[in-house]
């Protein structure tokens, strides 16, 4: 029987665990597990696995499997890691005994992953405080004495100018924790660590296993002017000492696309000749190292590039790595090979042939193009278990299942507090699962959220909030009253940008999070500026996420001059990463001038209306930014709108918002006192919404601009705003129910003669901003300020 269930694949052994407890024991015992990996071993068959983002916002993670034996467009999805983003994976190194090791470098995390019993642990996280901004390089090994998995990482943390090694075991001895490894990394190995470091990061090459010992190879132009200990460092994975090879291939590194990879139990070097050697060759050479005590190398194969493959051409791909070799002794020793482009060759050592395995190209994964790191790695099938942390075991408790219901029902500035019970329940709250969570629990009310900005006390609190119940008990007190024009932006992810003249700060206003920047309205200089309530001087802001790094942007622009007669303009344009650590963009030109009307954000890209005073056109158009792609273009308006008659006399103008997650064009018809909304959908533009306001003086389009600002999803009941008026619309009865009125609260401040201590009597031009928002718990971890500076 045992010899009948050895010859199965893991997903069919998985299923007989649970015919009996008998065979539930012998299935899981080790000596089982080492009988099946056995077996597995001498398979001459390779099977590949490729780590692919699941969707285009790159939130989650897809692993597929496929094998030779199949068509090039065979792909089995293994399992989907949500939370993981596909396309900030670092490069996959080989894996060991059947599992692998993710990283990823935007949360940063580490996960081993058993992709056969899809079985899946994040290790904990660094006790650093910085954690974020740590470099790190980690391999995962078997220490064949203890029968244990090591996960071993060298990182540079923060006021440390040494390196230092940690060690995660799986389920060992040693707790759920990472622990210094036993043998430190030499003082006059310090700065060659380093650039170990500093190459598997920039270069995508993560450490080699070969010989039970992790290697990294050190070649670089950052590291060209260093003198260095030596050319690869090693590890051992059961003594945890480090070793070195000084010595290189003979034939020298005229180029620095290098590598390692393990090829017969042997650690290879693989050197790419069509970069920098002197004859330029279209191949791949590769040399086998001998004897680690005196570094000396042999040469083993050269791999001919120009041969034609199926009509894939070889020499065109900016990467090509060795991933590794099949064969059992028997039968005849294949080198596997991966491109840039992610296509799997096979290339055939006696008959020097090329063969295509595997194409991306040719499945439906969908798998952004362009020189990104290659994360397809060999493959074989193990019942190694994955142990779970303790921190994961805690989540998935019933205990932890119930504090979740509780907790997502709570406000979200008293979620926050209960971060200090305990550093579990911090982890807790600050899971990325539970941050997105919150969120999607809190969107299920499916009701407008309005809070009241009003000006903040003490050095960093900018601005304080009150939601729209509580802000008549605010009004009375004149020192909670804003003294300078703000505009505020809807939330996005979140968080919302509130914009002066001289800050653009970001807030999550149930949690009290802020994140500023002070680039500033520059002087006018002698510009018309546009006094409305959603203009700030000559500076144009929008905040908008992008999907690919998972990080809030505001772009800026700034109008530098402007010349309606000869419809000349200067238009500065930046983008500002919110993310700490991050800095400006600069020197960004849009293809159109903008106008004064707030953007729009949808879905990754920026969108704003086109000023036709200025430019070389006098019609209407809409300019988008599209942040993943940073990249600007040109979009067109509704046809059913005449672009080409606007003129400086005409009754009506157009600006862009969003609605129901849509882009909406808002004509607003002064003549007719009227905005008409077209959005758009994926087969075009058409008529959504008309708000007749001749029933409503003080919304009159004569003496406001109003933006339509949301639609209740129960009543179709459109939220209007004019800045100093709030309110919603009801399309059957053409009226406006007000919410909130500034020019009351003066009236009433006035009459009743409240004036605060310390206080001028000329009124403020506005005590309050209504302001749409998310209950959210979304932030930016804090850094240290050394870290900030560097």
């Amino acid at each position: 029987m045992t010899e009948v269930l050895l010859r199965l694949p893991v997903k069919s052994i998985l299923r007989f665990r649970a015919v009996c407890r008998a065979w539930a024991a012998t299935l899981s015992s080790s000596d089982f597990c080492a009988l099946h990996m056995a077996r597995v071993s001498s398979s001459a068959q390779p099977n590949l696995l490729l780590v692919a983002p699941t969707t285009a916002a790159c939130d989650a993670t897809a692993v597929y499997s496929c094998s030779a034996a199949s068509p090039p467009c065979a792909t089995n999805l293994m399992l989907t890691l949500d939370g993981l983003k596909g396309d900030f994976v670092d490069g996959i190194a080989a894996q060991c005994r059947g599992l692998i090791l993710l990283h990823d470098a935007v949360a940063p995390a580490y996960y081993v992953v058993n992709a056969a019993t899809r079985a899946v642990t994040r290790l904990p996280s660094c006790d650093c405080e910085c954690e974020d901004e740590l470099d790190s390089s980690a391999g995962l090994g078997f220490d064949a004495r203890a029968k244990e998995y090591k996960v071993m990482r060298l990182l540079n943390k923060p006021n440390d100018p040494g390196v230092s090694c940690e060690v995660y075991v799986l389920g060992g001895k040693h707790g759920d924790r990472w622990r210094p490894a036993a043998g430190r990394i030499p003082s006059s190995f310090s700065v060659t660590a380093h650039c170990a470091i500093l190459v598997a990061g920039q270069r995508n090459r993560p450490p080699v296993l070969a010989n039970g010992s992790l290697h990294w190879l050190i070649i670089d132009d950052s590291c060209r002017n260093i003198d260095l200990a030596a050319s690869i460092i090693t590890y051992s994975v059961t003594e945890e000492t480090f070793g070195w090879v000084q010595s290189l291939p003979p034939c020298g590194t005229g180029t620095l696309e290098v590598h390692l990879v393990e090829l017969d139990g042997c650690l290879c070097m693989v050197r790419d000749l069509r970069y920098g050697s002197q004859d330029c060759w279209n191949a791949l050479e590769i040399w086998k190292l001998q004897d680690y005590a005196t570094g000396v190398w042999s040469f083993d194969t050269r791999i001919d590039l120009s041969v034609n493959c199926g009509g894939i051409s070889l020499v065109e791909p900016k990467v090509i790595r060795v991933l590794g070799a099949t064969g059992d002794g028997r039968s005849v020793k294949k080198i596997i090979m991966a491109t840039s482009d992610h296509i799997v060759l096979a290339y055939d050592s006696m008959s020097k042939n090329v063969e295509t395995i595997f194409s991306v190209a040719d499945t439906e994964i969908c798998y952004p193009s362009g020189p990104i790191a290659i994360r397809i790695c060999l493959f074989k099938e193990t019942l190694a278990p994955v142990h779970r942390t303790q921190e994961e075991i805690f989540l998935s408790s019933p205990l932890a299942k119930a504090t979740k219901e509780v907790l997502l029902r709570l406000p979200a500035k008293s979620v926050v507090q209960f971060k200090r019970v305990s550093k579990q329940w911090r982890r807790f709250i600050e899971d990325k699962s539970f941050i997105h969570s919150y969120s999607a629990h809190k969107r299920m009310e499916k009701r407008t959220k309005i809070m009241m900005v009003g000006k903040g006390s003490g050095r960093r609190k900018f601005f304080r909030f009150a939601p729209l119940e509580k802000w008549r008990s605010e009004s009375a007190n004149k020192d909670t009253w804003l003294d300078a024009k703000v505009v505020c932006s809807k939330p996005c992810h979140g968080l919302n940008l509130l914009i002066t003249a001289e800050v653009n700060c970001l807030y999550n206003p149930c949690t009290g999070y802020c994140r500023t920047n002070s680039l500033s309205s520059s002087p006018s200089g002698g510009l018309i500026l546009p006094d409305h309530a959603f203009a700030i001087g000559n500076k144009n802001v929008g905040l908008g996420f992008n999907p690919l790094n998972q990080e809030h942007v505001a772009v800026i622009m700034l109008y530098e001059s402007k010349n309606f007669k000869s419809r000349q303009y200067s238009l500065a344009c930046s983008v500002w990463h919110c993310r700490p650590g991050s800095g400006f963009q600069e020197h960004l030109v849009p293809p159109l001038p903008v106008n004064s009307m707030p953007p729009a954000y949808v879905d990754g890209v920026l969108y704003w209306m086109s000023d036709p005073l200025l430019g070389p056109s006098r019609e209407y158009a809409i300019v988008s930014y599209d942040i993943g792609l940073e990249e600007f273009y040109v979009i067109s308006c509704p046809p059913d709108i005449n672009v080409a008659n606007w003129s400086s006399r005409s009754t009506w103008n157009l600006f862009v918002v969003e609605l129901g997650e849509k882009l909406c064009v808002v004509l607003a018809d002064l003549k007719e006192d009227e905005l008409v909304i077209w959005k758009l959908e994926y087969y075009g533009w058409e008529a959504a919404y008309v708000v007749c306001l001749k029933a409503s003086p003080d919304y009159s389009l004569l003496s406001n601009v109003v933006m339509p600002l949301a639609v209740d999803p129960k009543d179709g009941r459109i939220l209007l705003s004019t800045g100093r008026k709030m309110g919603f619309y009801d399309p059957v009865n053409e009226t406006v129910e007000e919410l909130y009125d500034a020019d009351e609260i003066l009236r009433t401040n006035k009459n009743t003669g409240v004036v605060s201590q310390g206080t001028q009597c000329q009124e403020p031009a506005m005590p309050f901003v209504p302001m749409i928002y998310e209950e959210s718990l979304v932030s930016y971890p804090r850094i240290s300020k050394d870290k900030f500076l560097r």
